[in-house]
């Protein structure tokens, strides 16, 4: 939908209140992205072996920013097959 035929829909009275709700409670790519982190993120500690470390939405969110001094996708990979393999991978350092 382009702005044009969104303002035709919509008063610039409801876009406001539409932004200003948005500041309140986003929603979006983030949003949906936490959801499917939540839901990923159960299912992976249902299954995780039980001394290893639990995973968090984050864990799961491709879209959310984190400052990383390593490169942790050959852990995560590795975490994620012993899951399933019933093996236990420790994070070193």
């Amino acid at each position: 939908m382009t702005v044009r035929e969104l303002l035709q829909r919509m008063g610039s009275d409801e876009l406001s209140e539409w932004m200003a709700f948005y500041q309140l409670e986003p929603f979006g790519d983030y949003r949906a992205d936490y959801r499917s982190g939540v839901v990923a993120s159960t299912f992976a500690n249902a299954h995780r072996a039980k001394d290893a470390s639990p995973f968090r939405p984050e864990d799961f969110m491709p879209f959310l920013e984190k400052k990383r001094t390593v490169d942790e996708t050959p852990l995560n990979v590795a975490r994620f097959k012993a899951m399933f393999s019933h093996k236990v991978v420790k994070k070193h350092g």
